[in-house]
């Protein structure tokens, strides 16, 4: 008689029996926290075939697997029957798709057997028995997931167990405490295969359009080359090729994060950025938990709109090491300029950096320094008796904020608002004010010597007392004003 199943009674064991295939399993009904539709799914990066990703269950990020791959049998689309059975591992929750659930059933210890030692599809070690019922006619396998979900735990602390003490260790900052998280997070988030992902804006040094990428033999797949940025060679990561992923072509939206990768600095290819955002500390979770790389890529997770939207946080340290770009030429040098001390002062004194926007066909900046953050368009409260150009007062997280919309200030033609529509938060001397633009373009570091003062009139008709100077890059064929937020928001 199989022993090791939890009894609901000394002659009898209750279990959740369910589908896969034409085989029918069954466990044990403690292990089950519950059964629920299958939810919408966010695919995690490197993670082993059978995971299919991670979910929003109230709140908490559930590790989400498939039971058929897990299984070793063929994959099927899902339909109407398919369900996530919820089990409980140590008190981690992971959840677990079958094709169907059968029923709950009780079932006597005499019609348990022990598993044959040859059993099609199933690792016999998972196995706690085989239950017969009908004559023989019905066999339902008796699955001990906890322990098979255990052992895939067990294998990814393993592989990680040489990151443990490392600043970038999810689970170790997790074990810490509050005493070392901020109250908020700032992120540069952007999409791969339809999935959102961020990266910290501190590690976040530019973003550019897709520049021409110079082939090298000899290196990684995922190496998509390397372009020539202000006389240094930078290494450009395709992220697509390295999780994977089904190849893109680089298009508009494509574009290039220069990023700190902890010892040296590379350009991350993604398939479009998507906003400057903060986000409640409290609102990140520690990733799914996988016999992968992917524990070590993944930073956490953001919940945001109630756990509607999920972001995947990425650690740029974890991603490539020094090693697999050291035969790049011009990599050593990159490491070089970004770790000295001299060579940062002389970045900081010979080079500006704005966030770029659009009013019309206009091309507008404001220097990154008074950014706070740049949102999606949100709902607006009217205020009686303003202004013209202010659109109201919007909610931040609990503080009022004006939001003065630019195109109204500029006396240009109004226009509706669409899903390009973006208000970014500035901050001036602690005042914080958002501003309404039609669209937002990049994070653009360029020299200092590219900026000249602005004429005396303006084509467009803006007071050049609102513009501190003139931007003129691409030899001269693209122009950005950059605003003097200061004056322009001196209203406030």
């Amino acid at each position: 008689m199989a022993t090791g199943i939890n009894n609901t009674s000394f002659t009898e064991r209750q279990l959740v029996t369910f589908k896969l295939g034409e085989d029918e399993f069954g466990v044990d009904i403690m292990n089950v926290k519950e059964i629920i539709r299958v939810p919408d799914i966010t695919k995690v990066p490197n993670a082993p075939g059978y995971v299919e990703g991670a979910c929003n269950l109230r709140g908490n990020v559930l590790p989400i697997i498939d039971g058929r791959t897990w299984l070793n049998l063929e994959r099927r689309n899902r339909d109407e029957n398919s369900r996530v059975i919820v089990i409980d591992v140590d008190g981690n929750a992971t959840g677990v798709v079958v094709d169907k659930v059968s029923e709950v059933m009780r079932v006597n210890i005499a019609d348990i057997e022990e598993p044959p030692q040859i059993v099609r599809n199933v690792n016999a070690d998972y196995l706690n028995g085989v239950v017969k019922l009908e004559n023989g006619n019905r066999l339902i396998m008796l699955l001990d997931v906890v322990k098979a979900l255990q052992v895939n735990r067990t294998a990814g602390k393993e592989r990680k167990s040489t990151h443990d003490e490392s600043p970038g260790n999810v689970s170790t900052l997790h074990n810490q405490g509050s005493a070392e998280l901020i109250e908020e997070e700032q992120l540069v988030s952007f999409l791969l295969d339809n999935e959102e992902y961020a990266i910290g804006i501190m590690q976040v040094k530019e973003i550019i359009r897709t520049p021409q990428i110079v082939k090298v033999p000899n290196c990684e797949e995922y190496i998509e080359g390397v372009v020539s940025i202000r006389d240094n060679l930078l290494p450009i990561i395709n992220l697509r090729t390295y999780f994977g992923m089904e190849h893109l072509d680089i298009n508009d939206y494509t574009r290039i994060l220069v990023v700190d990768m902890g010892s040296f600095t590379a350009g991350i290819m993604v398939d479009k950025v998507l906003e400057v955002l903060r986000v409640p500390a409290n609102t990140i979770q520690p990733p799914p938990k996988f016999s992968t790389q992917s524990g070590e890529q993944l930073k956490g997770v953001a919940k945001l709109n109630n756990g509607k939207r999920m972001i995947l946080l990425l650690e740029p340290s974890k991603l490539v090491s020094a090693d697999a770009i050291s035969g790049i030429g011009g990599a050593g040098e990159i490491q070089e300029d970004n770790g000295g001390e001299k060579a940062t002062a002389v970045q900081l004194i010979d080079e500006e950096q704005l966030v770029t926007f659009k009013i019309d066909s206009v091309e507008y900046g404001v220097k990154i320094a008074h950014v706070q953050e740049i949102n999606r368009m949100t709902e607006v409260t009217k205020i009686p008796r303003a202004p013209h150009y202010i659109e109201g007062i919007v909610n931040l997280r609990g503080n009022v904020i004006p939001a003065l919309n630019l195109r109204k200030f500029f006396k240009l033609e109004a226009t509706q608002k669409n899903d390009a529509t973006r208000i970014i938060i500035i901050d001036t001397d602690g005042k914080r004010t958002g501003i309404v633009v039609d669209s937002v373009s990049e994070v653009l570091r360029f020299e200092k010597n590219l900026i000249e003062a602005p004429p005396e009139t303006l084509s467009n008709g803006i007071d050049t007392d609102f513009v501190e100077g003139v931007a003129k890059l691409d030899g001269g064929r693209r122009m950005i004003l950059i605003l003097n937020i200061s004056k322009v928001l001196s209203f406030s």
